[in-house]
């Protein structure tokens, strides 16, 4: 026994309600078609009996309808945008990833926390790894030759100044200056070779965000050039979604996610050639106040309802106040009276997740269910 079967048993016991009694059918002072014409306000053919009527209309008592939370409201025509139904995938924003890459030749090393892992958050200027350079043999005995042969000059030139301080006030003053600038040149030409030789390359995060990497380990051999880890900031995302139809350029205004209605996005322009045969478009993400980030991960296929500058004629009910019948057709439901509620056809657009656009098959003025039409529409 469902819900509906015992909320109206119920309302038959305890409501004073018996099955075949006589109720007044009067129609609301709303109940028109689409049309004008008046809806019957005829009882049932065969009696007003609680449930489904053989027109296919539902009687149902006041508390039965309390219990279910059955609410209506006046249908009244309207003048809203237009809005296109658009596919989508999330990509990065260019101002939203960086990426770490090694300016020469070495194998990798771990950082002072060791390497980051996919997903974990980094700080800008955090180091991420080392990348040490390995010399070739000859390389390095080139290297070494060179830095001695600056040891030895440096040690040269000590020997002259030492030999003119010896001297005292008959050493010539410029020459011995010339001597001290030619030492302190050589020890900081030394000082760089040997930092050359030893200090690796710190791989720095050039950004604050979320770390993703693949295939690298310790001790790795990378080239120069070679991206180690990609940096993304969840905060800052773009929507790619595309169009064949160009007169669409000039009208888009604005869209909304529609799995996720909260999430607001800005227009940012097309792209100015074609991208597998369609048109790009971009949006941004609009945050809200106090949001750490936007719940979308990148390559996410999502659809989008973009809303359009043009306007169009109709009556915006919620989308919950349309339901498929038996034939799987668009139906809303009009509260004739009191306790009678009738099917009708109609036609609609969706205008976002939450409201759609009665095009046709709904006249001013009914009186429609908006909440509970999917109850309405399982009683038997």
């Amino acid at each position: 026994m469902n819900k509906i079967t015992v909320i109206l048993t119920i309302a038959l016991m305890f409501g004073g309600v018996t099955l075949g009694s006589s109720l007044p059918a009067v129609a609301a002072p709303g109940a028109h078609g689409p049309d004008g014409e008046h809806l019957t306000e005829a009882a049932p053919s065969q009696g007003n009996s609680l449930g489904r009527q053989t027109d296919g209309s539902v009687q149902m008592p006041m508390a039965a309808q309390r219990q279910l939370g059955i609410l209506t409201q006046m249908a009244q025509s309207s003048t809203t945008a237009e809005y296109v139904q658009l596919d989508a995938v999330v990509r990065h924003h260019p101002s939203g990833r960086a990426v770490v890459q090694p300016s020469s030749d070495g194998r990798l090393d771990s950082g002072p926390n060791g390497l980051p892992v996919s997903g974990q958050l980094v700080q800008a200027g955090e180091v991420l790894g080392y990348i040490r350079y390995q010399d070739t043999a000859y390389e390095l005995a080139s290297q070494n030759s060179e830095l001695i042969a600056l040891r030895t000059d440096a040690e040269q030139v000590l020997r002259d100044i030492r030999r003119l301080e010896a001297l005292g006030d008959l050493a010539p003053k410029q020459q011995l200056e010339q001597l001290q600038t030619q030492r302190q040149r050589l020890l900081q030409q030394e000082q760089l070779l040997q930092q050359g030789l030893e200090k690796p390359e710190a791989l720095l995060a050039p950004m604050s965000g979320i770390v993703h990497s693949e295939n690298i380990s310790r001790g790795q051999w990378l080239e120069a050039g070679t991206t180690v880890f990609e940096i993304i900031d969840p905060t800052k995302l773009m929507i790619e979604a595309a169009t064949a139809n160009p007169r669409l350029l000039p009208d888009i205004d604005t869209a909304v996610v529609e799995h996720a209605p909260e999430i607001s996005l800005r227009f940012a322009g097309h792209g100015a050639r074609l991208k597998q045969g369609q048109i790009p478009l971009y949006f941004e993400p609009v945050m809200v106040a106090g949001a750490a980030s936007v719940p979308l991960i990148l390559e996410q296929p999502v659809r989008l309802r973009a809303k359009l500058k043009q306007q169009q004629q109709g009556i915006v009910l919620p989308a919950q106040a349309v339901v498929r019948n038996s034939a799987n057709l668009a139906v809303v439901w009009i509260k004739l009276s009191a306790e009678r509620f009738l099917p009708q056809p109609v036609q609609y657009r969706v205008l976002d997740p939450e409201r759609v656009l009665i095009q046709q098959g709904l006249g001013v003025d009914n009186r429609v269910v908006v909440q509970g039409a999917s109850l309405l529409n399982q009683v038997r």
